[in-house]
């Protein structure tokens, strides 16, 4: 009787944990069908995506221009520069899509904007004109910060830079600091963060001559800031304020006698797979590896690219170019085109993405507006 009830017990434990194993394995074959599954659906989305029309922002200018397009996730607000006149600067409500604010007060030729949990900073680069001869001409010309109020849009500071050419500008809360990119001067000028910024110092950049700096990326988390600078992509440690590592993308364009050198221009930060997005103005975009700067990938664009902006739930870079007259879509999983978006309309060329809705505000100079667009799968 007892052997009956071992050879029992030992064949009810034998067939536990054959159940057990398999509840392993199919467990591991779940971890890893998961995220395959997860991708594949990615995949399939961003390869039959469209996108939508869904509002038209007219903007108080009549000036074609217009520079930069940001989307603060802290108010859900889209700030936007105007023209290259005394347009100002526009506040967007990205939960509704209406123009919330008109700044003019100081701001002339906007260009950058970056923010904190209480201000906006916009650069502004500023031409001071005489008539001679029935003609305005630029006698002076310097760069200029206006620090804008979150809580009523108000002008409650500006100040005027070392260096000319004021472009980008960037944010670091976490190190309190404020970081202007000076396209003439060809540096960065480093300020405290706050209601009155204080000047600290200058970045070097490289080379000492060229275009100047553009639109780069601030990874804040690694206190490092990605930069455009003539044909060069530079990498900068906001600890030490030094270039960590630096890549020219010239010996990837064929050489010209009658055509300037690439310009390397606005970019994304893609914190899954640690690469770098970098518009040119030769209708092309590169992939970098964010460590190193190794160049990756290159992507054709229908035109130049001046700014780029990121959806990392959907993984699509939107590329803006004025000369085609719309924007480029690429997967950042599959670092391949997805599809082109025509506004029809010129002066194309900078926009930005609301992540919690996926909404694109696409600046179109030529319209005087600006696009809200929006993904539609399926």
């Amino acid at each position: 009787m007892w052997i009956n009830t071992l050879f029992l017990c030992i064949f009810t434990f034998v067939k536990l944990m054959e159940m057990f194993m398999r509840f392993i394995r199919y467990g591991k074959i779940i971890a890893w069908v998961l995220p395959i599954m997860i991708s594949f659906t990615a995949f399939a989305q961003a390869q039959t995506v469209s996108f939508k029309l869904i509002k038209v922002i007219p903007l108080p200018t009549v000036d074609r221009g217009g520079d930069v397009v940001s989307y603060d996730p802290s108010n859900h607000k889209v700030y936007v520069s105007m023209g290259k006149t005394d347009a100002g600067g526009v506040i967007i409500n990205a939960d509704n899509d209406t123009l919330v604010k008109v700044v003019r007060n100081g701001i002339v030729r906007p260009g950058g904007i970056a923010w904190n949990n209480k201000y906006v900073y916009w650069t502004s680069d500023v031409h001071l004109k005489e008539n001679k001869g029935g003609k305005d001409v630029t006698v002076k010309r310097f760069g200029r910060v206006v620090v804008v109020d979150k809580n009523n849009w108000k002008t409650v500071d500006s100040f005027t830079t070392i260096g000319t050419g004021a472009d980008g500008i960037w944010a670091d809360q976490k190190l309190g600091r404020l970081y202007v990119g000076l396209d003439n001067s060809n540096w960065i000028e480093e300020y405290s963060l706050g209601k009155h910024p204080v000047f600290i110092g200058k970045i070097s950049l490289y080379p000492e001559t060229g275009d100047g700096p553009d639109l780069g990326v601030l990874v804040s988390a690694q206190h490092l800031l990605y930069m455009p600078d003539d044909s060069w992509e530079e990498k900068i440690n906001l600890r030490t304020n030094q270039i960590e590592t630096k890549t020219n993308i010239a010996p990837y364009f064929p050489v010209s006698s009658i055509s300037h050198h690439p310009n390397t221009k606005g970019q994304i930060y893609d914190p899954q797979s640690k690469t770098i997005w970098v518009g040119t103005n030769r209708s092309k975009v590169f992939v970098f590896d964010a460590n190193n700067l190794h160049v990756i990938n290159q992507l054709p664009a229908r035109a130049g690219v001046d700014q780029i902006a990121y959806d990392p739930t959907y993984h699509f870079v939107y590329a803006f170019e004025s000369d085609a007259k719309g924007f480029n879509v690429y997967n950042a999983q599959t670092m391949k085109p997805v599809t082109f978006v025509s506004t029809g309309y010129g002066k194309t060329h900078t926009g930005a993405v609301d992540p919690s809705n996926h909404k694109i505000f696409v600046y179109v100079g030529e319209a005087h507006a600006v696009y809200v667009y929006q993904p539609v799968h399926g």
